[in-house]
């Protein structure tokens, strides 16, 4: 899509703020379990040491396997362009998905681990068939959040659907 600043987006969307807050959260909770265990392991308060060592190593596979993700979604008159990383990590992977309404199939929302991960997969039209995009996180997102998201999407469709069917 080129430079954002000379763009007119139809839609823009960010969760910006609170993916930092989360990414806070994972840097301070990492610095306590390792201030806490070296805490405990000086006193001799192994039992203390192996019960924070457990709780630490939960704490960081659920939120790794959570994968929260910075989310940006920005429409134009043509098309979308999702961006993305996991805030689960010091090394940020920065992802982008950028699709003509043309070429756009659908979605579909998939929701994991009992609904506490919820993933957006985006398809496209290409000239093999319908093929899907790695899926993005969405857990970040609140249920207002994603519905509205969800509705810019389906809005996209429709119009599609409409144009080709006139």
């Amino acid at each position: 899509m080129g430079s954002k600043e000379n763009i007119n987006f139809t839609y823009r969307y960010d969760n910006k703020k609170r993916s930092a807050n989360v990414f806070a959260l994972f840097i301070v909770s990492g610095v306590l379990f390792l201030g806490a265990a070296f805490y405990f392991l000086a006193t001799n308060m192994n039992y203390f040491l192996i019960a924070d060592v457990v709780v630490g190593i939960a704490w960081f596979i659920l939120f790794t396997n959570l994968k929260p993700s910075f989310f940006e979604l920005l429409v134009t008159e043509t098309a979308l362009q999702v961006n993305y990383y996991s805030v689960a990590s010091t090394m940020r992977n920065y992802q982008s998905i950028e699709i003509e309404f043309s070429q756009f199939a659908g979605f579909e929302t998939v929701r994991k681990m009992k609904g506490l991960k919820k993933e957006l997969i985006l398809s496209v039209n290409s000239k093999y068939g319908v093929a899907d995009f790695p899926s993005v996180s969405l857990t970040l997102l609140t249920k207002k959040e994603r519905q509205q998201v969800l509705q810019v999407l389906q809005q996209i469709i429709n119009q599609k659907y409409q144009f080709e069917h006139k």
